[in-house]
């Protein structure tokens, strides 16, 4: 899990705070989705599960900005001599913000697996129990790809 940056230091509780803002955000407009699209009623089911899914979504986010932090330290350790290029796409400026490219990926694996969980349990399953089966299964499956990306793409060796 993520061991290099401490988190609570003065210098990243800022990009800490947005990861939790921007999942929480996320979750917001995904319990208005779940309300008006997936017909979805019980207030129980709709405030205390996605509180949950949002730490998870926290935690992953964390974990995948550690390993792209860490592949980047490496990478300018290995060419710190080199010419830096000059970058003037929009799309570029907009992944290279630190909490951009975790939050993407982090919302991506979640919409993605809880599509698929949802539409699998809706044909068997009342729309509340697919909700809340669905949600819960797509934030187990996110932190399991969170600790891949740590271990396989970062390489971060855990003693």
């Amino acid at each position: 899990m993520p061991i290099r940056i401490r988190w609570r230091s003065k210098d990243y509780i800022g990009i800490a705070l947005m990861l939790l803002g921007g999942c929480g955000l996320f979750q917001t407009f995904f319990i208005l989705f779940a309300q008006y699209f997936l017909l979805v009623a019980n207030y129980f089911v709709i405030i205390i599960i996605p509180i949950g899914s949002t730490l998870a979504l926290f935690y992953a986010s964390i974990i995948i900005f550690e390993s792209i932090a860490e592949v980047k330290r490496q990478r300018k350790l290995k060419s710190q001599f080199k010419k830096k290029e000059e970058e003037t796409q929009i799309l570029k400026k907009f992944l290279n913000f630190p909490i951009t490219f975790p939050l993407l990926i982090s919302f991506l694996v979640f919409i993605g697996f809880f599509s698929l969980i949802y539409a699998i349990f809706a044909t068997f399953l009342n729309n509340q129990l697919s909700f809340l089966i669905s949600e819960n299964l797509a934030a187990i499956i996110l932190l399991l790809v969170a600790n891949a990306v740590e271990r396989y793409y970062a390489k971060i060796r855990r003693y």
